[in-house]
């Protein structure tokens, strides 16, 4: 959920080649619903509002963390699988999918600081998202879990099963790529955002080209609820993430999901995750951008559940 650019005159929008730019990527980035979408006579965010939802919190280095739980009930497994959101997002863009999953399954996604309810402002670096988790973990007394990211969360997942192997049971690569280099007048847009120079305003960046309004609406609601500095704090930690060697080195069951129409970060990101992460399975969401948990939970939900069984023997195929 990021920024795009108006192509003066056209009344389309224009992504610069590849928001990430690892690996040359290039698209024409052309998105034939931006005229019909800026020029509705009223703003996505005042369909539709969500009604405000209580979220258990815990404290994590003097801060106020909060969390999105789903418990199943279910007594035949003791796995619980943790999301994590991407830049600029929060835990309730987990929501749809975690429904899919807490028949059989408890869940947790997180706000991380500075986004949703938590507080703080935003961590400028993937290493350090990644301790916080860890400590995020011990508060909660967790462990061996099966751990799950998106975009940015996908960079922290990878990170953190490098460094801490030992609290995860597997890990569900979402979005997301062992590089996550930022196209530098995207960088410079969002720092001009956080610095108050020009107005923040939200974009459907990254979305496939069939998608609703509806979704557009859920996306713009869940963007307006991270600060501007946390936004761009969040790119610069994607800007300076590389696991391109190191990658290797995980030794986890890995799931690994992507949208067809992503233009964020293409097949050929999970691709190369694919290759490089021993007997990890991979998977791609028909008609999805970017933004896989929104514009398919269901599809999500069903590929996460079948991973999740081939873990847990214990659970009955249905």
């Amino acid at each position: 959920m990021i920024m795009f650019f108006a192509r003066e005159g056209t009344g389309k929008c224009i992504t610069p080649p590849g928001f990430f730019v690892n690996n040359g990527l290039k698209n024409d980035g052309l998105c034939d619903n931006f005229q019909e979408i800026h020029n509705s006579p009223c703003s996505l965010m005042g369909e539709n509002w969500q009604k405000e939802q209580v979220m258990p919190e815990v404290v994590v280095n003097g801060m106020k963390v909060h969390f999105l739980e789903k418990k199943s009930g279910a007594s035949h497994s003791d796995m619980k699988i943790v999301f994590i959101h991407g830049s600029g997002g929060n835990a309730h863009l987990w929501q749809k999918a975690m429904g899919g999953l807490e028949n059989e399954y408890d869940s947790l996604a997180v706000d991380l600081p500075g986004h949703g309810k938590s507080q703080g402002q935003g961590i400028k670096s993937i290493p350090e998202y990644g301790e916080f988790l860890k400590d995020f973990f011990d508060a909660l007394g967790m462990e061996r879990v099966v751990l799950g990211g998106h975009s940015l969360g996908g960079g922290i997942v990878q990170n953190f099963a490098l460094k801490h192997p030992e609290k995860l049971r597997a890990i569900l690569l979402v979005g997301t790529g062992a590089r996550l280099r930022v196209l530098p007048e995207a960088l410079e847009r969002t720092r001009q955002m956080a610095e108050g120079k020009i107005e923040p305003r939200f974009d459907p960046w990254g979305f496939a080209r069939g998608v609703t309004r509806e979704v557009l609406a859920e996306a713009e609601r869940e963007w307006a609820q991270t600060t501007p500095l946390a936004r761009f704090q969040d790119l610069v930690a994607c800007d300076q993430f590389d696991a391109m060697k190191e990658v290797a080195e995980i030794r986890l069951p890995t799931l690994i999901i992507c949208g067809r129409e992503d233009s964020l970060t293409p097949i050929k990101y999970s691709e190369y995750l694919k290759g490089k992460i021993s007997g990890s399975k991979m998977e791609v969401i028909e008609g999805a951008g970017h933004m896989v948990m929104l514009e398919a939970p269901e599809a999500l939900s069903r590929m996460i559940l079948t991973f999740l069984r081939s873990l847990d023997s214990s659970t009955p195929h249905r």
